[in-house]
């Protein structure tokens, strides 16, 4: 097989992204590579882009990949332990982890020490590893699922990414059956989460975002309540007091990173609640939360980033039992070849939809 691919490099933001001709090294043990056909672009991709994050360039930005496999290096096996041969469809987590160190050993593999992000490697370090490329190396270390035939590349590629967070932020949460829950964002994610929480038999989701626009695709998911917060000041703690009998929500999910929401989460929250942190994954300013609310209410606040390999196999478990309109299987909004990923960019950063994709073949 050839021994190149063309990819997307990025070298930095406000500097075009070139199609250019990268290596492909031979595999190591336990690794596989594989033919690209869908990547979409994530907000974290958005960002870095942008320049709102940094990144070490130059680099193939994208992690929310699908393809079929074409080569393997020694045993590579799925997470169900059943051996990958060329020709199978996978996804894969948005990092590789070593399995070793205190972290991995800890149960939070994603924050291993010798880590490896997809999407997010500088070129030179481990070669082709993002999904805006034709091949994609895949490292030891990542956990694979084979995608079922019933998802299409649209449908499953934000699950490494979006789908599978959505999965960590719910299992953080705890008890979801029966459970009243506020989310703050409708983007991706939020819908994403509210959709799967009523799946998960939550009795009361209240779906909250300053953009009403952003709504649209929630008033499509039975149960959800979707509240455009910036109609009426107080409006959605009104809303929430009303549905709870005054107590407030069991849970919060913070998807939207904006650091005056997750402030007024706690005001949002029963006595015992749980505020779940998901969306702030890029510089902001510190928050201020009184320490008094947080001892006298017994709340619990936790951060999710990134996610377990569980959470990626819950992720696509979910997609499959959901309905084909379902919300969280049409998230992308238009699709790109890779000769104009340039255009599938601007778009997504002038349009703000909840995904926009990149088709390499």
């Amino acid at each position: 097989m050839r021994r190149h691919t063309t990819a997307a490099v990025f070298d930095g933001p406000g500097q075009p992204l070139n199609l250019i001709d990268v290596p492909l090294t031979a595999l190591d043990d336990g690794e596989a590579l594989v033919e690209v056909s869908m990547c979409t672009i994530c907000g974290s991709d958005l960002h870095t882009y942008t320049g709102r994050r940094s990144c070490a360039c130059p680099t193939i930005l994208g992690h929310e990949i699908t393809g079929k496999i074409v080569e393997v290096a020694g045993s590579v096996c799925d997470l169900s332990g059943t051996e990958l041969t060329p020709g199978d469809r996978v996804t894969w987590s948005i990092a590789a982890s070593c399995g070793e160190c205190f972290f991995c050993t800890s149960s939070i593999p994603q924050k291993c020490k010798r880590l490896a992000k997809y999407g997010h490697e500088p070129l030179a370090t481990h070669g082709a590893v993002g999904g805006l490329a034709r091949h994609c190396r895949i490292l030891s270390g990542t956990a694979i699922i084979k995608v079922p035939d019933s998802l299409s590349d649209a449908e499953v590629c934000p699950a490494n990414c979006c789908t599978a967070t959505a999965a960590a932020a719910l299992r953080t949460a705890g008890l979801i059956e029966g459970a009243s829950i506020a989310i703050l964002g409708a983007g991706s994610l939020g819908i994403t989460a509210a959709e799967m929480a009523i799946h998960r038999g939550a009795s009361n989701v209240v779906l909250a975002d300053l953009d009403s626009d952003r709504l649209d695709r929630a008033r499509t998911i039975p149960d959800c309540i979707p509240v455009a917060v910036a109609a009426e000041e107080g409006s959605l703690s009104r809303l929430i007091a009303d549905r709870t009998e005054g107590r407030g929500v069991d849970v919060v999910l913070e998807m939207s990173g904006s650091t005056e929401a997750a402030e007024q989460s706690l005001d949002l929250l029963r006595i015992g609640g749980r505020l779940i942190l998901v969306g702030a994954v890029f510089p902001g300013r510190a928050m201020q939360l009184s320490a008094e609310q947080i001892v006298r209410s017994l709340i619990c606040i936790e951060g999710v980033h990134n996610y377990r390999p569980e959470d990626l196999q819950a992720a696509v478990s979910f997609l499959k039992s959901t309905p084909e309109e379902s919300p969280a299987r049409n998230l992308v909004e238009r699709e790109f070849p890779l000769e104009e990923v340039e255009a599938a960019f601007q778009f997504a950063a002038d349009h703000r939809p909840l995904r926009v994709a990149v088709r390499m073949t």
